[in-house]
């Protein structure tokens, strides 16, 4: 009687175990915030041709140009609002992909299996957006996603390592307060060198790519994935617990080059994928 006593106050106390681990908060992954999102989408808005502009304009509801910071400041944050709702639950780990430390690259069949990371995302979002026909109901959220993640793919932490969740479990203080390193990548680095600064007057040219003569190519996004991972290794981890300006200074110059990389990669897939819906082209 004892022993069934014991066997049964051990599995109330696992239980009770798996249910507060189910209430605590999900590591932050929310890459670069409302303002990183909004200067990648405007950067790459402004690199299409006007009529592949227009046509992302009708998909995001707006007929004027005075309107579109603030249509792309909305769209391209929406993934990160919904997470909020229980029924977007499922979306979470499209947001990052994790790789493991003693590896370089990124596979989908080791990393990815099941196709719910940011890499294969963007893949069916950039497909969907592309098809005419009843998926053009949902085209706004498509654009959203798939600006929201093209961005988060090209923040290091959010291709980072396993052991540590994308350096969610590393502690770091900076400018005086604690932070985890994964906060310090996705917005306290940005709020800090943007503090006061009107979006709009951020200038991203000088870390934009040049253009590309080739098109765009799916294949492309997992050797973006592979990149960002790199990152990881040689610029994302401090040497220390404290951040000192050196590596902040540093690690603002990645961040803006990656803006400027993510802005240039994602017009180049909407040069693609608008002129396939302009075809009426459908899978």
């Amino acid at each position: 009687m004892g022993t069934r006593f014991i066997h049964m106050k051990t599995q109330l106390l696992l239980s009770l175990a798996v249910a507060i681990i189910g209430l605590l908060p999900t590591p932050e992954t929310r890459a670069w915030g409302r303002t990183g999102h909004a200067i990648i989408g405007q950067a790459a808005l402004a690199a299409l041709e006007p009529a592949k502009r227009a046509q992302a304009m009708e998909i995001l509801g707006i007929t004027s140009a005075a309107a579109l910071p603030a249509a792309l400041d909305e769209a391209c944050s929406w993934p990160d609002t919904v997470r909020e709702n229980p029924q977007w639950a499922w979306s979470a780990p499209q947001h990052y992909v994790n790789i493991p430390r003693s590896v370089s690259d990124y596979d989908r069949q080791r990393d990815c299996p099941d196709g719910s990371c940011a890499p294969e995302a963007i893949l069916k979002y950039a497909a969907r957006l592309s098809r005419s026909g009843p998926d053009q109901a949902n085209h706004w959220q498509d654009f959203a996603w798939l600006c929201h993640l093209v961005g988060d793919l090209h923040q290091p932490l959010h291709a980072g390592y396993r052991d540590d969740r994308g350096g969610n479990l590393v502690e770091i203080a900076f400018g005086g307060q604690n932070y985890n390193l994964h906060e310090f990548w996705d917005r306290a680095l940005v709020d800090d060198r943007l503090a006061g600064q009107a979006m709009p007057d951020f200038c991203l040219d000088p870390w934009l790519e040049p253009p590309v003569a080739t098109p765009w190519a799916p294949a492309e996004v997992a050797a973006w994935s592979t990149e960002s991972h790199g990152l990881v290794a040689t610029h994302a981890y401090p040497p220390g617990p404290v951040i000192g300006e050196e590596f902040a200074d540093l690690s603002w110059t990645v961040i803006r080059q990656q803006w400027g990389k993510a802005a240039t990669r994602l017009a180049r897939i909407l040069d693609v994928v608008l002129a396939e819906e302009i075809s009426g082209d459908s899978d």
